[in-house]
C-alpha cells in the first residue's frame, strides 16, 4: 500500500485534556497541527501532507522514521522483553550495549550510566560529581555553573544547587 492510499486518522473531538509541551497551547487548539504517522525523514499530516522532519524528532531519530530494520528490531526486543526495571534488575543487552559503548570511549572512560532523557543525565552527573568529592573528603567542592537558559536540569536538583554554598548561575 503506498503512502498516499492509507487510511487517514480523524482528528479528535476533544483537545482540551493534553497539554503540549512547549506549545502555546491556545493557538495550537485553535489550528492543531497533528501529525499520525512517520516515514523516512517525513512526518504526515490528518489529511496527508508530508512534513519534513528537520530536527529528526528533536534529535532522536536521526536514522529516519519507520524504518524496517529498526521496528524489526524494536519488535524482536519487545517481544522478548520491553523494558527490564532499572533498580536491582538489568538485561544482559544492556551490559553488551556499556562494553560496546565503552570500547569506543577515549581514554579511562570504561563506564556507561544509562538515562532517559538529558534532564536525568544532568540530575545524575551533578549527583555522581558530588559524591566523588564527598568520598575524596572534598565535601567542599560545590561549585556548580549553571548556563544561562539551560532547559535540562530538573526542578529538584536547580532547587539543591541554589541552597548550596557556591553555586552560581550565569541567569
Amino acid at each position: 500500500m503506498s503512502l498516499a492510499a492509507r487510511p487517514v486518522a480523524s482528528v479528535p473531538n476533544d483537545l482540551e485534556a493534553f497539554w503540549v509541551p512547549f506549545t502555546p497551547n491556545r493557538a495550537f487548539k485553535k489550528a492543531p497541527r497533528l501529525i499520525v504517522r512517520a516515514k523516512d525523514m517525513h512526518y504526515y499530516t490528518v489529511d496527508g501532507k508530508a512534513v519534513m522532519d528537520g530536527s529528526a524528532g528533536m534529535w532522536c531519530c536521526n536514522a529516519g522514521h519507520n524504518r524496517a530494520p529498526i521496528v524489526e528490531a524494536i519488535q524482536s526486543q519487545a517481544a522478548e522483553l520491553d523494558y527490564p526495571p532499572a533498580f536491582q534488575f538489568s538485561h544482559p543487552k544492556a551490559f553488551e550495549l556499556a562494553s560496546r559503548i565503552a570500547a569506543l570511549a577515549p581514554g579511562d572512560l570504561d563506564h556507561v550510566f544509562f538515562c532517559n532523557s538529558g534532564s536525568e543525565a544532568v540530575d545524575t552527573a551533578l549527583k555522581v560529581a558530588l559524591a566523588y568529592h564527598n568520598i575524596r573528603a572534598e565535601a567542599s567542592r560545590t561549585l556548580v555553573l549553571q548556563p544561562t537558559g539551560h532547559k535540562h536540569t530538573p526542578a529538584k536538583s536547580r532547587e539543591m544547587m541554589r541552597r548550596m554554598r557556591g553555586f552560581l548561575s550565569l541567569d
